[in-house]
This record gives structure tokens, C-alpha cells and sequence, in this order.
């Protein structure tokens, strides 16, 4: 079911539902085929906002979204019907909400300028300022998009305009955003200029 499920996805076009094809032994050393990871970008769409479409509009809860990607788990429960509706779902929202992709970010890793250890950092003297002001700065706390929870900044790393505007990025895409004292992320803690 849950291979028929992603050939029927990928027959839709925009979508690429992965599988096992990605097995290299190496850095993809398996592949769980209950889950049921679907990239999304392609049809201009982040993850999180097909995840928030199926939910809304279509009734159907599937485990979570990303910037690039949503994924859902099939289980003994799901039964054929169910995955058709999901598939029928997903035609419907590239037909309904599809869009250029330009402004969408192609990736979620932006490489780090770490400058001091994270512990260091965490302990050190620390202020606050309006996060778009904080380029140039040394966080002393983290930020992270959930899912997938890897911290786009940890303490220790510059703050720089590209990790600024991926922030928002994904707080306009409504990623969940967590990791930080101020839980709209409107604010950040940054080492002191002195301890810089």
C-alpha cells in the first residue's frame, strides 16, 4: 500500500514521494517504507504549507511538515480508500494552490561561522536585541524550525544576513519555530559586544 501510495503521488508530477531508491549503503543506509516523505518544492509549495492545506481543507492529518517536505506514516489502520483520498488531495492542491517555485529556498543548511563553543556562549555575558538587528552578533541561544529540529543557529555561531532572512523564511511559511527565550522570535540573545 504504502509503495502504490507514493507511485500514485509521483504519477501526479511536482511531487516526488522517495523511496528505497535512495539507498546507497552509505549516507542513506535504509529506508523505512511505512513513512511516507514526499518533497514538495516543485509545485511552488513548502512542506508545512501542503501539511496546513490537507489539514484545513481536506480533513486529513498527516505527521508533519517541513520547508521542503511532508511526511506521513501508513499503518494497518489506513486502508486503501484512505490513501486514495490522500493522493486525490494532493492532485487537487498542486491543481488549486501550484506556483512558481522562484523564492522558495532549495535548501535548509546554511553553513555555520561558529566563533566560540557553544558552552562558552551559553555562559557567557548575554543581551537581547530585535532579532533583525542581530547580524554580525554571536548567539548565545538556539534557533530551530521544527520539524525537523536541527538548529539553524546554535551559540557559539555568527549571526549573519543569510541565516536572518532564512529565519523569516520559515516563520512567513509557519514552521514552528523554537529554541529561543522569546517564543515569537522577534528578539535574540547575543553575546555583549565585550565578550566578542
Amino acid at each position: 500500500m504504502a509503495q502504490y501510495t507514493r507511485d500514485e503521488i509521483n504519477k501526479i508530477g511536482g511531487y516526488y514521494a522517495f523511496s528505497e531508491e535512495l539507498r546507497n549503503g552509505d549516507t542513506i543506509y535504509d529506508f523505512d517504507t511505512t513513512k511516507l516523505s514526499v518533497h514538495s518544492l516543485e509545485i511552488g509549495l513548502a512542506g508545512v504549507e501542503v501539511y496546513d492545506i490537507l489539514r484545513d481543507e481536506y480533513d486529513i492529518q498527516i505527521e508533519f511538515g517541513d520547508i521542503g517536505n511532508f511526511l506521513a506514516y501508513i499503518s494497518v489502520g489506513d486502508r486503501r480508500l484512505d490513501l486514495e483520498r490522500l493522493v486525490s488531495a494532493l492532485a487537487e492542491i498542486k491543481r488549486r494552490y501550484s506556483k512558481d517555485k522562484g523564492g522558495l529556498f532549495d535548501h535548509e543548511y546554511i553553513n555555520p561561522q561558529v566563533v566560540y563553543t557553544p558552552q562558552k556562549a551559553f555562559y557567557a555575558p548575554k543581551e537581547t536585541l530585535p532579532i533583525n538587528e542581530s547580524a554580525g552578533r554571536i548567539a548565545s541561544e538556539f534557533v530551530m524550525a521544527y520539524p525537523p529540529g536541527i538548529p539553524i543557529l546554535a551559540p557559539g555561531e555568527m549571526i549573519t544576513p543569510d541565516i536572518l532572512k532564512y529565519i523569516q523564511y520559515c516563520k512567513d511559511k509557519g514552521s514552528f519555530m523554537t529554541g529561543t527565550e522569546d517564543s515569537k522570535i522577534e528578539h535574540i540573545n547575543v553575546l555583549k559586544e565585550t565578550e566578542q
